[in-house]
């Protein structure tokens, strides 16, 4: 039986600590200022207005994912995470003036939360590679997990937090909280010490880099696949982002019901990062689908308008799915891409999962006003159930097995 000081083995390693504690603190700030941001704007406009601030900052964080992910390739990554921070840093400052001031209309709103996403965009392709970096290779799920596992223990009181400042004062603390976690996530992320790359033998420019980062995403079935399907199931996802708070404002009892939800959901979180920590599937790639079906029980419930506690149930399951979903995904990436190019075809990676989240965002109120929230969000599950399906389906996928760290032969 290892002992808890084995399992959290990774934390040993200082430069592993450093990014441990900066994902943490800004994970944080996030959490808090996520329902704040979402119940400013609803108290501004409708869902439509909701969706719109929501894609034009995952719109923008798409199409600088690429581009995010050359750099990070090129460049120390925590350095190029420390200027992400700062630009988040600047976004959020921005809202929270903006909602403090009470002005009318969400544009401003919407081009600020741009900016975020502008910084937003290079976070998980350099996220991605800085994690083998910083932590030897026999506790990368180790590592893995424990990132999901302080995303999800501060999720806990995030939303808690930001439902508390949403109901007895204002969204702009909760947004102006975020903005100093950034700040301090930066100061943390330049303390980290990453030995330096090895001299590239001739220098090459990005749309170079962008190709092979692209062939190289390309030559894997599973991996091209697999964001295909999964990018196609995350736009229905999204009715779950922009119909939720409308629900909870209209039917459950606006932003207390729904922070308790989305707390409950992030223990359920937590012990799926506990989990996540020892699982060892044979197949890697099947274990990381069947643990997403548990999102679509949520939307589920929602479209039932069940009460409050039951949505919580159904969010408590889904978010023990998600945190082995990505740990698993995230390990199997790191192991099998060349640590050389793992931001570029992260970014690839990124941009097909979320590439069409805008635009889910952006339609899921109008959608839900010409239709029904419930319709919109049955055809939302079905959707989701036939993509998630059709990744089980794959040969490749399902002859993906688990192997030892340190080998670096590649499955097709």
């Amino acid at each position: 039986m290892a002992s808890l000081r084995d399992r959290l083995g990774a934390l040993q390693e200082r430069d592993f600590r450093l990014l441990f504690l900066a994902t943490t603190v800004t994970t944080l700030g996030d959490r808090v200022a996520g329902i704040a941001l979402a119940f400013a704007v609803l108290d501004r406009g409708s869902a439509t207005a909701l969706g719109i601030v929501f894609a034009a900052r995952q719109g923008v964080e798409a199409l600088v994912a690429l581009f995010g992910g050359v750099l990070a390739d090129r460049l120390p990554r925590n350095l190029v995470l420390v200027a992400a921070s700062i630009v988040q840093a600047v976004a959020q400052v921005g809202t929270a003036a903006v909602v403090f001031g009470a002005a009318d209309g969400i544009w401003p709103i919407v081009a600020l939360q741009a900016l975020y996403g502008l910084g937003a965009g290079v976070v998980i392709p350099a996220e991605v590679g800085l994690v083998p970096q910083t932590v030897s290779a026999p506790r990368l799920q180790q590592a893995n997990a424990l990132q999901g596992l302080t995303r999800n223990l501060v999720g806990i009181f995030g939303p808690a937090a930001g439902g508390i400042l949403v109901v007895v004062g204002s969204p702009g603390s909760a947004l102006a909280v975020d903005a100093a976690s950034f700040v301090v996530c930066a100061a943390l992320l330049w303390r980290i010490r990453i030995a330096p790359r090895a001299a590239r033998e001739e220098r090459t420019g990005m749309l170079t880099d962008l190709r092979v980062g692209w062939r190289a995403f390309t030559s894997l079935t599973w991996l091209w696949a697999s964001v295909i399907l999964f990018g196609i199931g995350n736009l229905f996802w999204t009715t779950w982002i922009i119909l939720g708070p409308v629900v909870a404002k209209a039917e459950l009892g606006g932003a207390g019901p729904w922070a308790f939800v989305l707390t409950v959901g992030g223990l359920g979180s937590i012990l799926g990062s506990v989990l996540a920590i020892r699982l060892r599937p044979r197949r890697p790639l099947v274990a990381c689908t069947l643990a997403a079906f548990p999102l679509s029980f949520q939307l589920v419930a929602l479209a039932l308008v069940t009460p409050a506690w039951v949505l919580a149930v159904t969010a408590f399951f889904a978010g023990v799915g998600i945190s082995i979903h990505v740990t698993l995904w995230f390990t199997l990436f790191q192991r099998e891409i060349p640590e050389e190019i793992q931001s570029r075809v992260s970014s690839y990676d990124a941009l097909g999962s979320f590439v069409l989240m805008p635009l889910g965002m952006a339609a899921a109120g109008p959608v839900a006003d010409a239709i029904g929230v419930a319709t919109t969000l049955w055809i939302a599950i079905a959707v989701m159930w036939t993509c998630w399906v059709g990744i089980l389906a794959l040969p490749s996928v399902r002859g993906l097995r688990a192997r030892s760290p340190g080998v670096t032969e590649v499955a097709a």
